[in-house]
């Protein structure tokens, strides 16, 4: 029998999901109103039509296909054709139908940490072997500095190296992947027949810095996938819809792998999703909303940084802080931080091994809930915190 455990994200959200007392500032759900209105009223429309009614092809509705491959291409000055799409249940979904496509027992995946914990897992699944690679500069220093280090993937490319995957922009740490080390990686990937995946489900929020996606490189190299998804951008994470980018001749075998899985996406969210891209003007706040909550967040944490409480790196996308802190391991002290002060954070070793000193906050959430969570966790560490 397979042994995989529940994702830290998922088992510290567990809690705030049994005690209406506790806030969540733990699962990466972008909580600030909501879908818009607007999108929600034109489904309600089209559940008055059968349009949703019954499966539909597993690569996804044709006019959703066709609208990703306009907005790709434009965004991306690529020609990207709706035969390179396949809509998927959300990016984990698309990541699911890539590992189940491609690995083989005994594969490895390599995982530049911190990474998202569902590829480990997914690895797993299809059973492969998950390699952490860890991107921690200065390990000893007191200053938090992560970087995609291309050596060190380099080093850790084996025979058996099959696929290397990336969040760009990156959950937890909210780093960028540099145009010039995508690059690298991409080379990289083509001269030893592995193939990259990159998630970019955080591409709307960049803050600082310059992003490259991957979507360039997909015509030029046969070893480039991108994964992407509804829920970040357009508030969607409960409709599960998201989509992949990749050679074309690899979607048949991906689209086969899906309807074996789940037949198709959810039909009703394809179309909200259709309609989300025809309107960006919709969710065009949800950017300055995440970013103000991020100066917000930065403000609030100043105390414990000046104190020497905690560390981090100023994240230049996303919506998350990845905390350091004078523990090894900050298992205990999420759980601790929950008992003692009702606020919800995630323990880093959820992110790979080398997380183990970190603690993860999603502050995409409603002004007044992020700051009664971070009022309650400075609370912690002013009233429980052993000085």
């Amino acid at each position: 029998m397979l042994q995989i455990k529940l994702s830290g994200i998922k088992y510290m959200e567990s809690f705030a999901h049994k005690d209406p007392q506790i806030i969540s500032l733990s699962q990466g759900s972008l909580k600030v109103g909501g879908i818009p209105k607007q999108i929600k009223e034109y489904i309600q429309q089209m559940l008055n039509t059968d349009k949703t009614d019954y499966y539909t092809n597993t690569y996804g509705i044709p006019l959703l296909r066709e609208k990703l491959s306009a907005t790709l291409s434009k965004k991306n000055n690529v020609a990207i054709s709706p035969e390179q799409i396949l809509v998927t249940h959300g990016s984990s979904g698309a990541i699911s139908n890539i590992f189940l496509a491609l690995l083989e027992k005994g594969d490895e995946v390599l995982l530049p940490e911190p990474t998202y914990p569902s590829y480990a897992k997914l690895a797993q699944i299809a059973q492969a072997k998950p390699v952490f690679v860890s991107c921690l500069k200065d390990s000893n220093s007191s200053e938090v500095n992560w970087e995609i280090d291309i050596e060190k993937i380099k080093k850790a490319t084996t025979s058996k190296t099959k696929i290397i995957t990336v969040a760009n922009p990156s959950n937890p740490t909210g780093i960028i992947i540099p145009p010039k080390i995508l690059n690298e990686l991409v080379n990289w990937c083509e001269e030893k027949n592995i193939y990259l995946v990159c998630d970019e489900v955080y591409d709307d929020y960049i803050f600082d810095g310059e992003f490259q996606s991957s979507t360039k490189f997909i015509n030029k190299s046969s070893h480039v996938i991108r994964c992407g998804s509804f829920s970040k951008n357009f508030s969607m994470s409960g409709w599960r819809v998201g989509y992949l980018v990749a050679p074309q001749k690899l979607i048949p075998t991906l689209s086969a792998i899906q309807d074996t899985l789940i037949v198709c996406p959810s039909v009703i969210a394809q179309y909200a999703a259709l309609y989300a891209l025809d309107h960006p003007e919709l969710t065009k706040t949800f950017k300055e909303q995440i970013h103000n909550n991020l100066i917000l967040t930065n403000k609030m944490l100043t105390p414990l940084v000046n104190s020497g409480i905690i560390s981090y790196k100023m994240p230049k996308s996303s919506f998350y802080l990845f905390l350091k802190n004078k523990v090894n391991d900050s298992t205990n002290l999420c759980f601790e931080i929950m008992q003692k002060s009702k606020v919800t954070i995630v323990p880093g070793e959820s992110f790979g091994p080398s997380g183990k000193p970190f603690m993860r906050i999603c502050y995409a959430r409603e002004r007044h809930i992020l700051e009664k969570g971070l009022n309650n966790l400075l609370n912690y560490f002013e009233n429980y915190w052993d000085k």
